[in-house]
């Protein structure tokens, strides 16, 4: 079960990341850091359960719900902090909702389009990649104000809710004829 806790770990890390931020400058500068890592991990919990064939359906539901909590506490929090509209969290927080009740009455993608723009590996290193940009951008922000950076931050927090968003269409549209799974 180390993937597990590799999931369990980075939600742990996160609201420690949140609720030490902003006591020191330099302290606020390692905390970006543990953000990519906190993010940079969600690909190493799969990884290892794939290794060390563990993976399981409660596996890939703590993955899942590990990934929407520290997506939106991050979300959140930048939106708390004035560097992001309060749409945005309440969009991204409504796909993954949606989605996630779509997939599951649905399943998920296995081929085609649907699959390439859903569970590629390509696809989901955009995604990670976007959010990873925005939110140690919207962090380096958060510590060092400067309007220039601040107006790229949020070009690339709308980059990755579109990502975000775009990748969930396939879920938004009706079941393949005959009954079968998307």
């Amino acid at each position: 079960m180390p993937a597990n806790v590799v999931s369990v770990s980075r939600v742990v890390l996160t609201f420690f990341v949140i609720s030490v931020w902003g006591h020191h400058r330099w302290l606020d500068v390692v905390l970006i850091g543990t953000i990519v890592l906190i993010l940079a991990l969600d690909a190493v919990d799969g990884w290892i359960a794939r290794k060390r064939h563990e993976t399981s359906e409660v596996g890939a539901m703590l993955d899942t719900l590990a990934d929407r909590l520290i997506e939106n506490t991050f979300w959140i929090y930048f939106n708390v902090s004035g560097l992001i509209p309060v749409w945005v969290p309440i969009v991204v927080m409504a796909r993954g909702f949606l989605t996630d009740a779509l997939q599951g009455l649905h399943g998920v993608p296995q081929t085609g389009w649907r699959y390439a723009l859903t569970r590629t590996r390509i696809s989901r290193a955009v995604s990670g990649a976007s959010k990873v940009l925005a939110f140690m951008s919207l962090a380096w922000v958060s510590v060092f104000e400067n309007t220039r950076l601040e107006n790229v931050s949020l070009g690339l927090a709308l980059f990755a809710v579109g990502v975000c968003l775009l990748r969930g269409v396939p879920f938004f549209l009706p079941p393949k004829a005959g009954g079968e799974r998307v």
